[in-house]
């Protein structure tokens, strides 16, 4: 990363690597790091020449932010580019977060693992899969179902939480 101290460029990849856990790319977490910790707005160009990332990449990302209402754009005085500047409330960026990105992300876990349920059963019905076999993997999937189910549970208390 250019222009940036180690400890700007170490908080970026920390935030680049909790972006990816969120399933984001780790350039969007960068992104939303260098901004966080940004006295002044900075341009595109900025954020990308900072971070060694295309323009397109840095465009891409501030617009994921931008959805999760993590940044904002602003102007300054004569020049028409767009300069980013991060909101400085992270629980507001989580909350969407949890229900932007996590929540149909645990919903889409749950429908894929009920799917393979009943794909597995077929199996089993077909001679595919043994009575053995399926009894342990309908044991283990349906514990992941029912954990699934629990952090679907969790999620709005955890949102309130955050706030």
């Amino acid at each position: 990363m250019k222009n940036l101290t180690k400890s700007r460029s170490e908080f970026a990849e920390l935030l680049g690597r909790t972006a990816q856990a969120f399933g984001l790319t780790p350039s969007v977490g960068q992104i939303y790091g260098l901004l966080y910790l940004s006295a002044e707005p900075l341009s595109l160009d900025e954020i990308a020449e900072s971070l060694d990332l295309s323009k397109a990449s840095a465009s891409i990302g501030t617009r994921q932010l931008e959805s999760l209402h993590a940044v904002q754009v602003s102007s300054k005085n004569a020049d028409r580019r767009d300069y980013w500047e991060a909101r400085l409330e992270p629980q507001e960026v989580l909350q969407k977060m949890m229900s932007t990105v996590l929540a149909p992300r645990l919903a889409n876990a749950h429908d894929r693992l009920e799917g393979l349920l009943e794909r597995m059963e077929a199996e089993k019905n077909s001679g595919e899969l043994s009575n053995s076999a399926f009894t342990v993997c309908q044991q283990r999937i349906q514990q992941l179902i029912t954990k699934t189910n629990q952090f679907k549970t969790w999620l709005p208390l955890i949102e309130r939480f955050v706030k």
